[in-house]
């Protein structure tokens, strides 16, 4: 069957009502979310020198991914709804989004790898001496090793997708965007680089929380060892494990329609229809831009320090604003005519005027009214104290 034969039986391209709106609100919300909830894990792993171990590095790594997918490849999906199948981005986005999708899920499951692989040595076999073994030293390497690794891996993402000219359902000529690998080795890229190894990846998870899990979890250290440290081991396991079973629900969808859909002839294209082709594109497309930002949602669920270094943060950018408007309020009440303590301890009667240039010494009408004043009362006048702290009014101030 040629594609004009497909035309004629071809059913309209139209979305289901409401579809598009659905999601787009959607796409919009988990991208807000998304990069103010990846900012605020790096900001925090930065910021503050208690949360820089080796696993938070990594996760700050992965926050790093995280960031990179949302920023540079939602726009793919805002354009699939509302470009009617034109591509619109032009031909180095064609070529850089599929290449950013497959080097930030690459390099996110290798460093969900690298924090079990730690978090497994570190719990059940303390004793071991192994170069593999991550300490805060020797994270950064591994991190540039991982980024080298998934852009090589990616690469031929960023060589064989291009734009080109199609003929479309509707009997237009339109601009379409696709990634079309040699026939020779496509199959084998694939089935190798965006399955097996996150099976293979998937596997060793499995074991090594298992053997964490037979050590943290079994009857005995339930009821006996309940130390700071197993307390904080069992809550960094349960993060890792809800972590890796987020992420292999909410990735293999689009890794697996990604792969099928390379596949996929002409003719079976159009069996499916304009209808369910874009239903299952959104669909994994969201579960895919949705695996992205739910990870700083579980880390300040499911991690004390993380949910406290949080309220921390909000708390020193908050006490950061009442200080600087603190330094302003009290230079506005300086410059219009506070008295002020002078450095001797003695109070001057003079004021300090933003309109001309300061006086420190009273006029005769001053001096007189204050004679009589004084005279009057038999006491001696009482001056405003406004002291000005110069430490308050700095904006590096000591954290809880």
């Amino acid at each position: 069957m040629n594609l004009s034969d497909s035309n004629s039986t071809e059913e309209p391209v139209e979305w289901f009502p409401g579809l598009q709106i659905a999601a787009c609100i959607f796409y919009s919300i988990v991208l807000s979310v998304g990069i103010i909830g990846n900012v605020l894990v790096i900001a925090i792993v930065t910021k503050y020198r208690d949360m820089r171990n080796a696993t938070n590095l990594l996760l700050t790594n992965l926050s790093i991914a995280d960031l990179f997918h949302l920023l540079f490849c939602t726009a793919e999906g805002y354009q699939h709804l509302y470009g009617r199948d034109k591509y619109v981005l032009g031909s180095f986005m064609c070529s850089f989004s599929p290449f950013v999708q497959n080097a930030t899920s690459t390099c996110s499951v290798l460093t969900i790898m690298a924090i079990s692989y730690e978090r497994y040595v570190a719990i059940c076999q303390p004793l071991k001496t192994s170069s593999l073994h991550l300490t805060l030293f020797r994270t950064l390497p591994t991190v540039i090793f991982f980024w080298f690794i998934s852009c090589l891996i990616s690469l031929p993402f960023f060589m064989y997708s291009n734009t080109t000219l199609e003929q479309s359902t509707y009997n237009e000529i339109i601009v379409t965007c696709f990634t079309r690998f040699p026939e020779t080795w496509a199959n084998q890229y694939l089935i190798s680089f965006t399955l097996c190894l996150y099976l293979l990846i998937f596997v060793m998870l499995c074991y090594w929380h298992f053997a964490i899990c037979c050590i943290l979890f079994n009857r005995e250290a339930l009821l006996r060892d309940n130390t700071i440290v197993t307390r904080y081991r069992r809550q960094v396991a349960q993060l890792l494990i809800t972590l890796i079973i987020t992420f292999f629900i909410l990735i293999l969808p689009y890794k697996i329609w990604a792969f099928l859909q390379q596949r996929l002839s002409q003719d079976e294209f159009y069996r499916i229809g304009f209808h369910r082709h874009s239903f299952i594109i959104i669909f994994t497309r969201s579960l895919y831009y949705l695996n992205s930002a739910i990870n700083p949602l579980l880390y300040s669920i499911m991690s004390t320090k993380f949910r406290q270094s949080f309220f921390l943060l909000y708390d020193d950018c908050r006490r950061s604003s009442k200080s600087q408007r603190s330094c302003t309020v009290l230079f506005y009440k300086e410059h219009n005519g506070k008295k002020v303590r002078g450095a001797n301890g003695h109070g001057y009667a003079g004021t300090i005027s933003t309109g001309a240039k300061p006086s420190y010494h009273q006029t005769n009408g001053d001096l007189h009214h204050e004679a009589k004043s004084l005279l009057a009362d038999h006491a001696p006048n009482p001056i405003v104290e406004v002291r000005m702290d110069i430490s308050k009014c700095s904006f590096s101030e000591s954290y809880i």
